[in-house]
């Protein structure tokens, strides 16, 4: 299949309606009346409710190119008959001379899958989106780090676009080969024969840090000595600064490449992490998090990621609370951020929940969520999984298994390091290697991050046997989904046992953790990885006396086929594709992780698509397959 160069090369072309107007398609504004649209179209997935899916789409329009009378409308019809039905924007938010709009959809699903058209102001390029019949699971895209840190020669990487080639090539030609014809070592990479139904955003859907190199206020601020720091005020000029700041990068970032097009027709669930925000925020000390500055960076931050990731104005409190059942609210605001926790919780199918756990807006250096806000996402559960459901996705931006790294967190929280800070603060060492915000070591706020780091392992401890209790009671099979650290990996709890290979569908303790990132940034050296890998050395970690952790050794091989001898952390792009066993396709039978046999219905099947060629503009990926047993503990 031909590479594509725009957004044009996979818009649906319609063949037009008996009852439509006549539409001038060389005109210069090709909607009617005239928009003008900055971003979107981003399609946002609400959830399936009573046999009926519910969605919306965002545009954000430019005031002075665009005609609000009458106000914006989208027509939808099904591809496959003339029935069309308008929809009336909702107007959210307006500033800087631009309006937010939103269109709000319900749409009943049918015995079979439907492919969806829609039409703004009757443009004659129509776009669609997919619907799960409504007995069938919803076919997932999973990605995390969806942009770059400042300072990565993007060149190299021949751009953001690659991997979301790779995803569009999959969603557009479900039905054709996806075989690279210039190789052989892609040929696992197997068809799953559907469109995706969903985007799950694992956080860092854009990178913000630039704000601080962007807006001049708050650049100053970062270069201030640290007590004049807690001491400053957020101004109205610096929050004006940072305001169009991330209104610019949002506006950008997310209707460039390729990108933008999958976001038009793949709908999308999205929770946010440190980089939609700033590096690291949330983990430095409590003295540098509320400072006036850092709390008013962190509201800013949260209007946008409401605005363009979720479809919400910022003031509009009954809509953000009862009115959408996606939502899991958050009883207090959080500590720096002031506004409540908003977590996702959504059926994917007949047989599969998702729940979004968000792990940024209650974030404190020792902390991660609310105890309240557990239990409120916990009575969610028990009252919604159904005796259906085999499967709950649990998506946390930051992996909840990883290789522990307990030696520099303890170094570089030590006393050791205050002569070497003495000497970069009079400028004898490169100022490089501290951030700046507070004057700590680089390193040390990613490693605070993490949910195996000293000040969250009771927390991590609590929601681990929190949900293997719901598992057994449930009896589902819960699979955690992360991103952030910038490679691929798998890990698993599991109950301890004397058996060589013990069977994982009995067993309600067992949870893999699957890792995928980064769909766009840059992959940390294979050394990095290497050292990382060495320092773990697939060791068995317990967790009380019933619970085992390690990661799992699935990368045997790399994209050339050559061995390898890091099994366990893969430091390439990449991205995540989820399907149930039943659906023909990715199929592979495989007990547990990485051992096939032949069986497995009623589980899941994970392909890991990693970049093959770094640098190659079309994206081809070779896909590591997983499967994911269901859990028949009360059979």
């Amino acid at each position: 299949m031909d590479v594509y160069a725009n957004k044009e090369d996979i818009f649906v072309q319609p063949d037009g309606n008996a009852n439509d107007p006549p539409i001038d398609k060389d005109s210069h504004n090709a909607f009617n009346p005239a928009l003008y649209l900055t971003c979107g179209p981003l399609l946002r997935f609400t959830g399936l409710v009573h046999n009926t899916w519910r969605g919306s789409i965002l545009i954000v329009t430019d005031d002075e190119q665009s005609t609000y009378t009458p106000v914006p409308s989208l027509t939808l019809s099904k591809t496959t008959t003339p029935d069309l039905f308008k929809i009336d924007a909702v107007q959210i938010h307006t500033e800087r001379g631009m309006t937010f709009w939103r269109f709000d959809m319900l749409i009943p699903q049918d015995t079979g899958a439907m492919q969806i058209s829609y039409r703004i102001n009757r443009s004659p390029c129509a776009q669609y989106f997919w619907i799960p019949a409504v007995m069938e699971n919803m076919h997932v895209m999973f990605h995390s780090c969806n942009g770059f840190s400042v300072g990565v020669d993007t060149g190299l990487f021949s751009g953001p676009d690659p991997l979301w080639r790779d995803v569009l090539r999959k969603h557009t030609s479900a039905s054709l080969s996806d075989e690279n014809p210039n190789t052989t070592a892609n040929n696992n990479s197997k068809n799953n024969g559907r469109p995706f139904h969903l985007m799950l955003g694992g956080g860092d859907q854009l990178y913000t840090d630039e704000s601080r190199l962007s807006s001049p206020n708050f650049s100053r601020w970062t270069e201030t000595a640290s007590l004049a720091k807690l001491r400053s005020q957020f101004t109205n000029t610096m929050r004006d600064e940072l305001e169009s700041f991330f209104l610019q990068r949002y506006s950008w970032w997310y209707s460039q490449g390729l990108f933008s097009v999958a976001a038009a027709h793949i709908p999308s669930i999205n929770i946010w992490d440190d980089h939609d925000i700033i590096d690291g925020y949330g983990s430095y000390p409590h003295r540098t998090m509320e400072s006036d500055v850092f709390k008013g960076l962190g509201g800013v931050a949260w209007r946008y990621y409401m605005l363009f990731q979720h479809h919400v104005g910022g003031g509009d409190t009954a809509e953000t609370g009862g009115n959408d059942g996606s939502w899991v609210i958050g009883g207090s605001t959080g500590p720096y951020i002031a506004q409540v926790s908003r977590s996702v919780f959504v059926r994917l199918g007949p047989e599969v929940m998702f729940l979004g756990l968000d792990c940024r807006t209650e974030r404190t250096r020792s902390r991660i969520v609310y105890r309240e806000t557990y239990n409120a996402v916990f009575e969610r559960l028990r009252r919604e999984v159904t005796s259906d459901t085999k499967h709950l996705l649990v998506l946390l931006g930051v992996p909840i298994i990883y290789p522990r790294l307990s030696i520099l967190e303890t170094l570089f929280s030590s006393r050791l390091m205050s002569p070497l800070k003495a000497l970069g603060r009079i400028g004898l060492v490169s100022s490089a290697l501290f951030n700046k915000f507070d004057g700590s070591i680089e390193i040390l706020d990613d490693l605070d991050d993490h949910w195996t780091t000293r000040h969250h392992r009771t927390e991590r401890q609590f929601l681990l046997e929190a949900l293997q209790k719901l598992a057994v009671e449930k009896n589902i099979r819960v699979t955690f989904l992360s991103g952030d650290v910038h490679l691929g990996a798998v890990g698993e709890f599991f109950t301890p046992s004397d058996e060589p290979s013990p069977r994982k569908e009995g067993d309600g303790r067992y949870m893999a953790c699957v890792i995928s990132s980064a769909i766009t940034n840059r992959p940390p050296a294979g050394k990095v990885a290497d050292i990382l890998n060495r320092v773990d050395r697939g060791r068995t970690h317990y967790i009380g006396r019933r619970t085992g952790e390690k990661m799992v050794g699935v990368f045997g091989e790399d994209v050339d086929g050559r061995a390898r001898r890091n099994k366990h952390l893969l430091p390439r792009r990449n991205y995540c594709e989820i399907s149930d066993t039943g659906t023909e396709g990715v199929g592979v039978g495989v007990n547990g992780i990485g051992e096939k046999t032949g069986e497995g219905e009623g589980g899941l099947d994970i392909q890991l698509h990693f970049e093959m060629d770094t640098g190659d503009p079309a994206g081809w990926t070779k896909a590591y397959n997983l499967h994911i047993p269901e859990f028949r503990g009360n059979d």
